[in-house]
């Protein structure tokens, strides 16, 4: 049951982050825009960004304090993923099955995001953010084939 929580809870917050980081990408547009002399005037909504900053430092603070007492090193607190606290060899097995799996399909995961890349030129007017969004299609895949290949396991 944990696992599943800890699954959706990373898939949520990368949804998340992806919705946080679309503004960025849309100001970043629009500089690039002003600089060839193109400027539209127009104004980029950072409200998404900012609800994620917050909701970045509330976890941040969150997993300092849960992770506070396993690891000395203020990095490995913070950044230290709850699927890495094995407790006997038998999770440790699983971890590296599950790690070696994800590793095993990144290859094809990787194909598919420079697929659909390909259709970006197409997609380019009607939606700006497309690269944005398959950026986050990575990180989403590897936390989904891990999580289904612990599920199994267990």
């Amino acid at each position: 049951m944990r696992l599943k929580w800890v699954f959706f809870i990373n898939v949520l917050l990368l949804l998340l982050a992806a919705w946080g980081f679309i503004p960025i990408y849309s100001f970043a547009m629009h500089v690039a825009n002003v600089i060839k002399g193109e400027s539209t005037g127009e104004w980029i909504n950072i409200t998404p960004t900012i609800i994620f900053l917050f909701i970045c430092i509330g976890v941040g603070i969150l997993m300092y304090r849960h992770n506070a007492k396993k690891h000395k090193r203020m990095l490995l607190k913070l950044f230290m993923p709850a699927e890495f606290s094995e407790q006997d060899e038998r999770e440790k097995m699983i971890n590296a099955h599950a790690c070696r799996k994800v590793y095993l399909f990144m290859p094809l995961i990787f194909g598919i995001i420079l697929f659909l890349m390909g259709l970006y030129p197409f997609l380019a007017d009607t939606f700006p953010s497309y690269p944005m969004l398959l950026l986050f299609i990575f990180p989403i895949a590897q936390i989904t084939i891990y999580y289904l290949s612990v599920r199994n396991k267990f």
